[in-house]
């Protein structure tokens, strides 16, 4: 059903909410791949969206059926010029570690943010095997990482505010992670400014819980 064909470029279509089909703007870029963006702003006649880019799909296969090029993404902003005359999209490199799964406080969507989290691979091995948990400070640009070892691997990880009207970034990380030599599954909380510090709770599970895309904390 999908097939790489990057001769064909990429596309980004905006449209208004409250807009026609027939009013969407048609912006491009190199070929290139999302699975997960982090979150996106309107500023300034401009939007800017943060997300995690690939240079090629990373599970699709060449349109000639043969098996497509093992690749990793990085966090990119790209900007889309609403009043500009150039359908180009800006893009400007965010972090240089190899990662997927951005999650960031959801309290800030659609809005501009400073904090976001995702599952890294410290390795750079171009794979989509996360063995790390990375915090990265959009303001300051300093990345905290907290390395699994063992072969162990991590989930989506997610945030979680202190309170309703806790700072930007107050709260916890959570994530389930697979522990490789057991074959069962741990539930890590970490302090979300301090991934580094390591987790500050672990509730054990007997079994492996499988892996999924995404997961939420919903309140009692």
């Amino acid at each position: 059903a999908y097939a790489w064909e990057p001769d064909k470029g990429s596309h980004v279509g905006v449209m208004r909410r409250d807009g026609e089909v027939s009013s969407i703007r048609w912006f491009n870029a190199p070929p290139s791949y999302v699975f997960h963006p982090m979150n996106a702003w309107e500023e300034g006649g401009k939007i800017i969206a943060d997300v995690f880019r690939y240079d090629t799909a990373p599970l699709f296969p060449n349109a000639d059926g043969s098996p497509g090029l093992r690749s990793a993404a990085r966090m990119v902003r790209w900007t889309f010029d609403l009043d500009g005359n150039s359908d180009a999209i800006k893009e400007e490199a965010i972090d240089d570690l190899d990662g997927e799964f951005p999650r960031f406080d959801e309290r800030y969507a659609g809005l501009a943010h400073r904090h976001g989290w995702y599952a890294a691979d410290p390795g750079n091995a171009k794979t989509i095997k996360q063995t790390a948990i990375a915090h990265l400070d959009l303001v300051t640009g300093k990345r905290q990482v907290y390395e699994l070892t063992g072969g162990d691997m991590t989930s989506e990880p997610v945030f979680t505010p202190r309170s309703a009207d806790a700072a930007e970034g107050d709260g916890w990380v959570t994530a389930v992670v697979w522990r490789a030599a057991e074959d069962r599954s741990d539930m890590l909380v970490f302090e979300a400014l301090d991934i580094a510090k390591g987790p500050i709770a672990i509730a054990e599970l007997p079994r492996r819980v499988p892996f999924g895309f995404h997961g939420n904390w919903v309140a009692g």
